[in-house]
């Protein structure tokens, strides 16, 4: 009976050992979290919510997802209420995690960020004091998967504003700016 334990508890400890060195946090894997921000008013929305989300980190990488949702205002915003919504998928440098890798991409220069078959260029802008925030870091992302004759820069770039002391990403306000075939439109958010 003593051997059945003892085995029992070998057992149990090899099992919680196993679960430990498999979990997503032994490999530096971060939860799943969510920022919410608000939207301002636009051209043809009167407002609307966009949730900026980060992924696990995976090698190198984690993902970060910003995704919208307008309310339609006027007859034209009826009209493109379709082209209301969207999503930009990213895969930052584990670095931009923390205020550390603002700083390298200052001193370093831009990177490029890849998913699946798109890419865009991530570039630091500048440090501002804005919206209660002293020394945030200002980056610009610049699509280059969609760079044509038309749009020599792009289709689209977005400036995204950090803060260490914001949880998660530390993204505390973005500004989305598209160049299609309907002109120019923006899209402006900030933290709940």
């Amino acid at each position: 009976m003593k051997a059945n334990t003892k085995a029992g508890n070998v057992l149990v400890s090899v099992i919680f050992a196993l679960s430990t060195l498999l979990s997503p946090q032994a490999f530096g894997a971060t939860p799943l979290e969510i920022l919410e921000h608000n939207v301002s008013p636009g051209k043809w929305h009167k407002s609307g919510d966009l949730k900026i989300t980060q992924d696990e980190v995976v090698g190198k990488t984690f993902k970060v997802t910003i995704n919208y949702k307008l309310k339609p205002k006027g007859l034209m915003g009826r009209i493109i209420k379709p082209f209301l919504k969207g999503e930009y998928i990213f895969d930052f440098p584990q670095e931009m995690l923390f205020e550390e890798g603002y700083e390298s991409l200052e001193s370093n220069g831009p990177v490029e960020l890849f998913y699946e078959d798109k890419v865009a260029t991530l570039k630091y802008l500048e440090q501002v004091d804005i919206e209660g925030f002293q020394g945030a870091h200002k980056v610009e992302i610049r699509s280059k998967s969609t760079v044509s004759d038309r749009f020599p820069n792009g289709k689209w770039h977005i400036h995204l504003y950090y803060h260490p002391s914001v949880p998660s990403v530390g993204l505390f306000k973005s500004e989305i700016y598209y160049h299609g075939k309907a002109g120019n439109y923006e899209v402006y958010s900030f933290l709940k």
